[in-house]
This record gives structure tokens, sequence and C-alpha cells, in this order.
């Protein structure tokens, strides 16, 4: 049942996340109780400045509550539009609830959740959890994409092999990733990519110059100063971004078990905007909320096929 998700979650995280926040899981029990506030929620964050309709820029609507989600209607137009549409949560018969604890759980847990958890404290099925968490790792991926490393930029290597990988996907030696980070006036990183290598930019797990460049090219503003370690004498320890690709590449393993090289890139950019974030001091909770209420749906068959 819905009602027990809060009341499962300290249980589950003891076991699961025992780093987490508590403060952080108190306020959110506290704060999103009922399918009600969730809904108010999505709405504050539809219209912040009030209702506006889309189709007719009308300002005033009135709330009709005869389906499981409100809908709000234009007072003109008499459009009826709903708080999940362009979210990711459009279209879904999932509870709110379900979603925001899926969100909670990728956002504030440092060892992240799997669908097989997933479906286990939400209780849905299987597919459902995996659409979920897929649907906000796209939304991750979405925002992470539009972010360009800029000032000091490093770019270094760091190379994968089982088990971070599935057997089915093992070409028996290890494959790239490209590392880039920005570095800030205080000569700390400020900002964190990891990207995998196309098979046709890498030879051997070395990574060609037509790879370097295509990482360049869309992920470095054109203005940055950009130094390579890749084919240097540069230790391993010396490299600005090594270590983190260190510590995600663990944390893959240890949540993971296994990933198709189609999956990789979702779990980098999860693991980024999670590092990311924290470095700006943000809440991760509301910035997964902001993030994951203006990304537009995905189908199922969609995520599929990009998979």
């Amino acid at each position: 049942m819905v009602e027990s998700i809060v009341e499962r979650l300290p249980s589950f995280i003891s076991v699961h996340s025992p780093s987490i926040d508590t403060v952080a899981l108190a306020a959110f029990q506290a704060r999103f109780h009922s399918e009600e506030v969730c809904a108010d929620y999505l709405i504050n964050q539809k219209w912040p400045d009030g209702f506006i309709c889309s189709r007719c820029s009308h300002t005033t609507a009135s709330r009709i509550h005869t389906r499981r989600l409100p809908l709000l209607e234009c007072g003109h137009c008499h459009y009826q539009a709903s708080p999940t549409v362009d979210t990711i949560m459009e279209s879904s018969s999932t509870d709110l609830r379900k979603w925001f604890t899926a969100m909670f759980l990728v956002s504030s847990t440092d060892s992240g959740i799997n669908a097989i958890r997933l479906k286990a404290l939400i209780q849905v099925t299987y597919k459902t959890a995996w659409l979920m968490l897929r649907k906000i790792r796209q939304s991750i991926t979405q925002a992470e994409d539009a972010v360009k490393l800029t000032g000091e930029v490093y770019i270094d290597c760091g190379r994968c092999s089982p088990p971070l990988t599935i057997p089915s996907y093992n070409k028996l030696d290890q494959f790239p990733v490209l590392v880039g980070t920005t570095i800030d006036v205080f000569d700390q990183v400020s900002y964190v990519k990891i990207q995998m290598v196309p098979e046709s930019h890498y030879d051997n797990a070395r990574v060609l110059s037509k790879g370097i460049d295509s990482f360049t090219d869309k992920h470095i503003v054109s203005e940055a100063a950009v130094t390579r370690t890749i084919g240097t004498s540069t230790k391993r320890t010396a490299m600005r971004g090594y270590p983190i690709f260190q510590k995600a590449r663990k944390w893959m393993q240890m949540t993971y078990h296994g990933l198709g090289q189609a999956h990789l890139q979702h779990y980098w950019n999860e693991y980024c905007w999670r590092f990311n974030t924290k470095l700006r001091h943000a809440p991760l909770f509301e910035s997964m909320l902001r993030l994951c209420t203006t990304t537009p749906s995905t189908t199922y068959a969609k995520l599929v096929v990009a998979s």
C-alpha cells in the first residue's frame, strides 16, 4: 500500500543505504505525506507565478477533482491541464508518492538504488521500477549534456573491465572512458563529466585523437584552457579527474553488479550529477524534483530502443 512506503523507508535505508542523511529522510517523510501534497507541489512547480493556460494564455482556472490527480480547467477555453504534463510522470498510473520516493532515493542516497530494490520498497512490478529509474536517469542525462566545461579544464582517461559490465558485452579487453574536470580559482574541481568513448574512437583501450577531439567539441567550450593527460607520463595520482572516476566505478560495481555498454553512460551521468550538485551546495532532492518536473516523459518503447 502507498501508505506504508514511508514506514518502510527507515528499515530499508538502514540495510541498503546506512550513510543517508536521516534529517533529509525525516524532512521527506513529513513533507510528502500524501498524494494531495505531491500534486500541490507539482502544480506550484509547473505554474510558480500562477496558472497560465498553454492554449490561450488565460490566467484563471478552477480545480477538477474527479480523477486520481487534480486537473486545472482554464476559465476561458476550458482546456484541462494536468500537473504531470511535460514531466517524467506524464501518463503514468503510478502514485506520485512512489515517484517522489524513487527520486528521493536516487538523489539522496550515496549508494543509489537499483530496480530490484525499488520494486520491493514501493511495491511495483520490476518493469515499472526499471522504467521509473530509467526516466529519472534520462532527465539527468539531458541536464548533464546541456552543460559544457569552462575555464581551466583537464581531460583524463580511465579504464573499465568486468565485473562493471555484463559478460555478453565483454570483449576481453578493457574499454576507456574520458573524464573532464573544470578547475576553479582555488585549484579545486568544480564540475566533472565522465563519458563513454565510442568503439570507433579507441584501439585496445587507447583513446584515439578523434575520440579526444569529439569529447572536446561536445563537452567543452571553445574558449577553455584544456590540458590533456592522455598519452603523457602523468601519474594517475596526479590526474585531476581520475580519483573521481575511481569512486564512480566502485559505486557502480557495488550498487549494480554488472551493466551493459548501452546503459553505462546513464549511470556515469547519475554519479556526476550527484557529485556536481553537491559541489554547488544545492539541495539534492529539491534539485532532482525540479529536474524531473521539467523534463518531458519518454515512452517505454523509446527507452528500450535507446538502451
